[in-house]
């Protein structure tokens, strides 16, 4: 009868405890992960079943912000951005929870957006579907291109997806503060630059012509 040492029995405990320890410790950080991933999304879900219960847009004392026409809008991407492709993809009310600076980023639902719009290529909505984020450029209400890019993502929710331009959006709005007030109606135009996708967050009036 094979005799095994104790300090040899003693240490193949100790590996098979350590291992074990291990495979558990592995399986309750996955269990938090999971719990964390599903707090930051009914987070995200009763955030945005809050915004549609806020009232309508209302007119704000002191409040004046840049008003350009449609034609202005579109011969400045054209003449002076060298842009092209341009296109409405949505009027926005902007909630307070979009000029949050511990939200830092725009959140555009996607049940929002102007019926039959497509201003994303087939890689662009690829990556997005796939979690990736990528860059974008963006133009504020006095045409004024921001000197830092915004991350655009896609954010997966039960009631709606919404995309998302993030990072650089709290400079962005501080930069914009007089014209980007809360209650306002703002409207989300794309257009391209050297292929690279762009967007203009303006207030058009198309009654006036200049």
């Amino acid at each position: 009868m094979e005799i095994i040492p104790q300090d040899s029995a003693k240490g193949r405990n100790s590996a098979a405890t350590g291992y074990k320890k291990e495979a558990e410790d592995e399986y309750y950080l996955k269990k938090i992960q999971e719990l964390v991933n599903q707090k930051m999304k009914l987070l995200a879900e009763q955030q945005v079943k809050e915004e549609s219960k806020l009232k309508p847009p209302i007119e704000m004392k002191n409040s004046k912000p840049m008003v350009i026409s449609k034609r202005r809008l579109e011969e400045f991407i054209t003449n002076e951005m060298n842009g092209t492709d341009l296109k409405l993809v949505l009027k926005k009310i902007l909630y307070e929870s979009d000029l949050r600076k511990n939200q830092n980023r725009l959140s555009m639902p996607m049940n929002q957006l102007e019926k039959n719009i497509e201003f994303l290529n087939e890689n662009e909505k690829q990556d997005l579907e796939n979690g990736k984020e990528f860059e974008v450029g963006l133009l504020g209400p006095r045409l004024g291109l921001h000197n830092k890019s915004m991350m655009m993502k896609m954010w997966k929710l039960k009631s709606t997806s919404s995309y998302v331009l993030k990072t650089n959006w709290n400079e962005f709005v501080e930069e914009n503060k007089k014209d980007l007030k809360p209650h306002s109606e703002i409207q989300v135009w794309s257009f391209r630059k050297d292929n690279k996708l762009y967007f203009a967050l303006v207030y058009v009036d198309e009654n006036i012509e200049f």
